[in-house]
């Protein structure tokens, strides 16, 4: 029997075998089921009293800016050959450090908002 039919012959069951999660009075308040006669996932019901939710925005799609801050901007120069070789820092380099740190990624935060960007992620 091979693998592909295994795990789809175990999905298929688990599929008709699983129904929801059963409302458990003992766990009445981590319930997100509040349906006492529930048997299946459409049929959840439940409500969050005294609780005030924000409402999801209108458009989901905001531009994310990546960036490896070594390969960035060198904001401050003094600090590339911590060590005080000349074999730490090289801009031709893809061994060695470029230079670029968080004084560079400062300095060019109006740069990353003028192109619309909302979210950062450094690496």
């Amino acid at each position: 029997m091979s693998i592909l039919y295994s795990l789809t012959l175990a999905l298929g069951l688990g599929a008709t075998l699983t129904h929801s999660l059963r409302y458990d009075p003992k766990y009445v308040d981590h319930n997100l089921n509040q349906n006492k006669t529930a048997i299946h996932p459409l049929d959840y019901w439940g409500e969050w009293e005294d609780h005030t939710y924000t409402e999801s925005p209108s458009n989901w799609r905001f531009p994310i800016y990546t960036l490896f801050i070594d390969r960035f901007v060198n904001g401050n120069p003094s600090n590339d050959n911590a060590n005080g070789t000349v074999f730490e820092q090289d801009i031709t380099s893809t061994q060695m450090r470029h230079g670029g740190d968080v004084q560079g990624l400062i300095d060019s935060l109006d740069y990353i908002h003028g192109m619309g960007v909302k979210v950062g992620w450094s690496c």
